[in-house]
């Protein structure tokens, strides 16, 4: 009698678990099939100065040029931005993401990685605006491709692959964080958003 109620626990223990698994799987498989995207950008700084101060009526302003030359001895040409990205449901059940972390590359190199703790919480076709900032040092980029080319890429917004946006997010087990496993791709040119702005 006790082997088979000693059986009958180990079945339910492990049908509990394989559930629990199998549940964890789904949930952390809805991150992915979430939709994200960019909404804005706002306090674009490029250098300690507002992005719009470097684009006069004829092109680039002039007087912006000595800072950005200053940076440049300094080696720190630092980009920095705050990211609205927009989250929605598109599942057919609720998703809960817990935390995200972002990615911001440069040319396919790492250059800055966050992370934000905001509990979002979206029934299907809900959405939602999750706020995500960031400093990014270019000087490496401008020193390897030439400053003229970054600045063109950054302010005409022509080059797909140059600044790209990556975020990895995450639902929560009891106390632990669980995250998609490798980073989702959220714009692949977020310098558009940049000329947007300068427009």
């Amino acid at each position: 009698m006790r082997n088979i109620n000693f059986n009958l626990v180990l079945i339910v223990l492990a049908t509990l678990l394989f559930s629990g698994c199998a549940l964890q799987k789904g949930q952390v498989e809805a991150l992915a099939k979430c939709d994200y995207s960019v909404q804005s950008l706002q306090d674009v700084r490029l250098a300690g100065r507002g992005v719009e101060s470097f684009v006069g009526q004829n092109g680039v302003n002039m007087s912006s040029l000595p800072g950005i030359a200053m940076a440049m001895l300094r080696k720190d040409l630092p980009l920095e931005a705050m990211v609205n990205m927009k989250v929605s449901n598109p599942n057919a059940t609720t998703t809960g993401i817990n935390s995200f972390k972002y990615l911001i590359e440069i040319q396919g190199k790492p250059m800055f990685e966050g992370t934000v703790n905001q509990n979002v919480r979206l029934a299907t076709g809900e959405s939602t605006v999750v706020p995500l900032t960031f400093k990014a040092n270019l000087f490496g980029a401008a020193e390897e491709k030439g400053l003229d080319n970054v600045l063109n890429e950054i302010f005409t917004r022509q080059g797909e692959g140059f600044l790209v946006l990556k975020i990895k997010p995450s639902i929560k087990i009891g106390n632990q964080n669980i995250y998609y496993p490798g980073y989702i791709t959220v714009d692949k040119n977020l310098a558009k958003s940049i000329g947007k702005i300068v427009k």
